[in-house]
This record gives C-alpha cells, sequence and structure tokens, in this order.
C-alpha cells in the first residue's frame, strides 16, 4: 500500500511537470533518454511522461480501456525477459491494484515499479502507472 501511495503521489507531481522528447506508441511523448528497449503497452494512452525528480529516472503513466488481467499478463511476461527480470508482484485486491516491481539484469542500479489499476469513474478503464530508477 505504501509503495502504491508514493507512486501516485510520485505521478500528481508529474502530472504538474509534463514531458519532453521520444514519441511513444500513442504519439504523446516520453521523455529524452527513456529506454528504447522498455515494454510499452500499445493499446494504452500516455498521459503524463516526464523525469523524475533530481533527474534519477522516469515517471510515466499511461491509460488503457483494456482489462487489468490483459495488461497484468503483458507487464509479468514483458518485464521476465532479458535485459528485465520480475523481482516481485503485489496484489492490493480491495484497491484493484496490481504492482510488479522489476530490475535490468544487465545493468546496476536500473530497477521500478509498474502499478496496475482498475479506475471505475466515467465508464472503467486502467491506468499504468510506471517509476523506473536509472543509475546517475
Amino acid at each position: 500500500m505504501l509503495v502504491a501511495l508514493c507512486l501516485l503521489g510520485a505521478l500528481a507531481l508529474a502530472a504538474a511537470c509534463g514531458g519532453d522528447g521520444e514519441e511513444g506508441p500513442s504519439g504523446a511523448e516520453l521523455p529524452a533518454g527513456f529506454p528504447g528497449d522498455f515494454p510499452l503497452y500499445e493499446k494504452a494512452t500516455v498521459r503524463v511522461a516526464t523525469v523524475a525528480p533530481e533527474g534519477g529516472g522516469f515517471l510515466v503513466e499511461w491509460r488503457s480501456s483494456e482489462s487489468p488481467d490483459q495488461v497484468r499478463a503483458f507487464y509479468e511476461r514483458e518485464l521476465d525477459e532479458e535485459p528485465w527480470q520480475v523481482e516481485n508482484v503485489v496484489e492490493i485486491a480491495e484497491e484493484e491494484i496490481i504492482i510488479i516491481e522489476f530490475a535490468r539484469v544487465d545493468s546496476d542500479g536500473e530497477w521500478g515499479t509498474v502499478a496496475i489499476a482498475t479506475v471505475r469513474e466515467n465508464g472503467q478503464y486502467v491506468t499504468i502507472a510506471l517509476s523506473l530508477t536509472a543509475p546517475q
């Protein structure tokens, strides 16, 4: 729960910052330097993308109309292939949040979390919140 709250706080900060750099699959921009080999869920729209405070990584939020199970299956599969490795999966059932903790196996200090949350307001959609820490 604490990880999810920290991630949501970071995304609120990211929403105020914006981003610029390379384009993601939806046409929205990912921050300059965002890892080109990070798996991007193609049926999602980038909502917020920025460099984390102090330049220590990236904060990105996507929105998708796909089911949380589809998104979860994609990230559990893709983040468990070289150069990434799934470290832990936490499910917070009462909040409809799944948190996937991962690390890059070919680089010290690059790790992160993907939080997949179901939102039930104005219809139902899934948010995909990424916090990726990069070595400085």
